[in-house]
């Protein structure tokens, strides 16, 4: 079995080489987010370690591999050949206590490495803290803020965690949204990436804007590229008793008599087709678009996609299946990056449950792993 460490300005540029140089059957074991601060490593933010069988490889990419601990210009760069013990497995008649060792051994060669400390400038009391909120998927950079605030806060005292909640909540407080006025002759449009939620949030939003604020409601779709999008729509129209309009009709009416929510196709990354969309969308002159997100989806995929979601000028954002996932890391990451305020926050699928005002505190105990009361419905 050979493992080797690679270092990259990125997690895409490190897997990258990984492919290159163990092909695409190579397993990732460990990934670490570098130091700012180690200057024999400038440029290069992630190490991941990653390891494949011999068997796997052609002799090219076998003698590359055992050799690059050479090479001068990747000195950081380590190459380790360790038995294939995983072959004596099935012979030795006690897998449970083979697949142990292995794992030891495995845990003794990353250790071995001389990976630079990301910790190493965190004071040992945050330290748990800054790896809870890397845990949550929340980029380095805005959580070397975060922490930085949290050890002010915490001074001398030794216990963290209760400063980490109130430094983390006022953080996510400023990104956060205050009630937002919804009057009749409004057009809001719900955009974002395929199976983020728009359609859900656009139904939970419409139960409330009827039921609670005793508005009229029109719901529409520009959505001419999924079967039966205005059967999907529509049974929701049926249940809430609302009027459907076609989206045609609506950019030649400067005003009507309902709140009109208009559903989207998902945002392709064709730049032909998004930019159809997005003139779509304008042509409409919306007084509010949503973007949705979900917080399943990796914050580096959602990164990677700024720069569309940018053009589509968002005015708030909508973070959904927070019932899915443990991670909400995306949330201070979407906020931060595209500096667009969190409206609502889905914890429920469908059309069922709330659109719930985001919550500062929930969101912060989440990302420390703390208990958070009524986090499902």
């Amino acid at each position: 079995m050979i493992i080797k460490s690679f270092t990259a300005p990125t997690v895409a540029a490190a897997l990258k080489k990984i492919r290159e140089e163990m092909g695409h059957n190579a397993v990732v074991l460990k990934t670490t987010v570098l130091s700012s601060g180690d200057t024999s490593r400038s440029g290069k933010n992630v190490e991941i370690t990653a390891c494949i069988d011999e068997s796997a490889l052609t002799p090219g990419q076998l003698n590359g591999l055992v050799k690059a601990g050479d090479r001068s210009e990747e000195k950081s760069v380590q190459s380790t050949r360790i038995p294939d013990v995983t072959r004596s497995l099935s012979d030795a008649g006690e897998p449970e206590k083979l697949a142990a060792q292995l794992g030891s051994k495995l845990d003794s060669i990353l250790n071995s490495h001389s990976n630079t400390e990301p910790l190493s400038g965190v004071a040992p009391g945050v330290r748990p803290i800054y790896l809870d909120m890397l845990d949550a998927d929340i980029p380095s950079d805005i959580v070397d803020q975060i922490a930085a605030k949290i050890d002010e806060a915490a001074g001398t005292d030794g216990d963290a965690k209760q400063p980490a909640q109130d430094v983390l909540k006022e953080y996510l407080k400023g990104m956060i949204a205050s009630d937002i006025n919804f009057e009749p002759g409004m057009k809001v449009v719900f955009a974002g990436p395929s199976g983020a939620g728009k359609t859900s949030a656009m139904a939970k939003l419409a139960a409330q804007l009827t039921s609670f604020r005793k508005l009229k409601v029109t719901l529409s779709s520009l959505d001419d590229m999924k079967v039966s999008a205005y059967e999907e729509i529509g049974s929701y129209a049926d249940i809430l008793n609302l009027p459907v309009e076609i989206f045609d009709q609506l950019a030649d009416r400067e005003r009507l008599d309902s709140v009109v929510l208009i559903d989207t196709p998902s945002m392709p990354c064709d730049a032909a087709r998004r930019d159809n969309l997005f003139e779509k969308i304008r042509a409409l002159k919306p007084d509010i678009v949503f973007l949705v997100f979900s917080a399943c989806c990796r914050t580096r995929d959602l990164l990677d996609r700024l720069n569309h979601f940018e053009d589509l000028a968002p005015s708030y954002l909508i973070a959904g299946h927070l019932d899915e996932t443990e991670r909400w890391g995306t949330i201070p990451a979407m906020t931060g990056f595209l500096d667009i305020p969190l409206a609502y926050t889905m914890n429920s699928p469908g059309g069922m449950g709330l659109l719930k005002i985001a919550d500062a505190d929930m969101i912060a105990r989440n990302i420390l792993k703390m208990e958070v009361a009524d986090a499902g419905q």
